[in-house]
């Protein structure tokens, strides 16, 4: 099985997950052979002497017409097998994803042990946020998956969350030994530190599409949580478990506008097919509403898009 790397980098208004309903988190990942990391690593450069700035931000691309065109021609490239995943968690988000959990297991006469972290109280809603995060790449990456970060202080810490979601997944049946496949190594360096860069970039465009485009997403989704008759966080492997349910489908474009030529917007419209796909062939979209409701948007075509609920 071919091997990938995955280089993360993060946006928001702190860095990690927070409490307040004006806070915001997301992450971008991208996920590539590491045969391809020096050409990534020379575009990320390229990307970084047009906007004039070595170590970019979003901004810096998405107000500059040509890095813009660089970075979505990049992502389409047939020469690179380049994927991508990322994850956006509006406001509070995994603090109310936490509360819904609660109300859940007495819905289900499930136990419900109040949530804790060996990193510390402050760590717990990042904790939350990378347990999905964890699922979404154990499920979707369908190969051997080599994971990096940019640089930050709790590099450690997040890879020691990451572990231990990763080896309760590979416990189930459903996701047997993946343990095995999906690995987090640490910081980013050299060529890879590079690419964090064009991650930052994903990251920042995602959250871009969420800030203007997610109330109408928000508004799509089931205020019940979806209550059914499988407990979700207890029947992984029964085979009659299906996937979360489809609560919406848009025949419409994900962005109005040319995802080139203006900075008024997300650039989503022009990338959207290399996000992981799930097993109907449709590109995937993690995203946590201001509900602490979580999501996927599975992308048909760039006219046709769906909207999964993951149930309480």
């Amino acid at each position: 099985m071919k091997k990938y790397i995955a280089v993360f980098d993060e946006t928001g208004t702190s860095n990690r997950p927070q409490s307040t309903e004006e806070s915001g988190f997301g992450v971008g990942a991208v996920l590539f052979p590491l045969a391809q990391a020096p050409e990534l690593a020379r575009i990320s450069k390229h990307l970084g002497s047009i906007v004039g700035k070595e170590d970019y931000k979003y901004k810096d691309v998405l107000q500059n017409e040509a890095a813009r065109e660089v970075f979505v021609q990049t992502l389409n490239r047939t020469s690179l097998s380049i994927h991508l995943f990322a994850f956006y968690a509006h406001g509070a988000c995994m603090i109310h994803e936490g509360r819904r959990t609660k109300d859940a297991a007495l819905a289900y006469g499930r136990e419900y042990k109040q949530r804790s972290s060996p990193r510390g109280e402050r760590f717990v809603p990042f904790d939350s946020f990378i347990a999905y995060m964890a699922s979404c790449i154990a499920a979707h990456a369908a190969t051997n998956v080599d994971i990096y970060w940019d640089r930050r202080t709790d590099l450690d810490q997040i890879k020691a969350s990451f572990d231990e979601h990763i080896a309760r997944q590979s416990a189930t049946q459903r996701y047997r030994n993946v343990a095995e496949r999906v690995s987090f190594k640490g910081r980013a360096q050299n060529d890879l530190a590079l690419i964090t860069r064009l991650a930052g970039v994903l990251a920042g465009d995602v959250w871009r599409y969420f800030e203007s485009h997610g109330p109408k997403i928000w508004t799509a989704l089931d205020v019940t949580g979806l209550p059914g008759e499988y407990d979700p966080h207890m029947t992984i492997d029964d085979p009659d478990v299906t996937g979360p349910p489809c609560v919406a489908v848009f025949m419409e474009r994900l962005i109005k506008v040319a995802p080139v030529r203006t900075s008024v917007t997300s650039m989503l419209q022009g990338y959207y097919m290399r996000f992981l796909k799930n097993e109907n062939k449709e590109n995937l979209l993690s995203f946590g509403d201001p509900h602490g409701r979580l999501g996927i948007i599975g992308i048909v075509n760039g006219h046709h898009w769906k909207i999964y609920q993951l149930p309480d």
